[in-house]
């Protein structure tokens, strides 16, 4: 019993501590009355994200490029900065070399084009969001410490440990 104590301590922690590095989604608009839209799901991977795109309104036959562009979907969309699988079917699935974090600045967006043969017409575009960081979260206390996750981990053990021993010993 003790040691199933601990291990739910752990898990529980463990679990607090994953919510933390939780995936993005983004909302792919619909553009020029095209009946597109759809969401992205972008999945951490250390240094690299996996970007999957589903789509409803597409044409059966599309294959319609979409990229990660620089900027906000609008007036302020730049150029291409990670090019991804087209869409086709409804759904697109690419890794990419960049972290979660780095595209998590509010500065770059999801753009869907109508086709290779015109790519200057977008079909639907989203936003990704800015995320902050909570220093607290990541980094040791100004005067020193322990950083929060390890008393999170840690704490979940204790109180595991505590109650096998109080059940142990009733």
């Amino acid at each position: 019993m003790r040691k199933l104590a601990v291990v739910l301590g752990a898990i529980l922690a463990l679990a607090m501590v994953g919510a933390a590095f939780a995936d993005t989604s983004v909302t792919l608009n619909e553009l020029n009355n095209s009946g597109i839209s759809g969401s992205a799901q972008l999945i951490a991977k250390g240094n690299q994200t996996e970007i999957i795109i589903t789509e409803t309104g597409e044409p059966s036959d599309a294959s319609e490029p979409v990229h990660v562009h620089t900027g906000q979907c609008g007036p302020t969309l730049g150029g291409v900065k990670y090019p991804l699988k087209n869409v086709e079917g409804g759904s697109s699935d690419t890794t990419i070399n960049a972290s979660l974090a780095s595209l998590e600045t509010g500065g770059f967006a999801i753009n869907v084009h109508q086709s290779a043969a015109n790519i200057g017409t977008y079909v639907a575009c989203g936003n990704i969001p800015a995320v902050s960081v909570t220093p607290a979260a990541t980094a040791l206390p100004k005067a020193g410490g322990t950083p929060v996750a390890l008393i999170v981990i840690v704490g979940g053990a204790l109180v595991g440990a505590g109650y096998a021993l109080r059940r142990r010993a009733a």
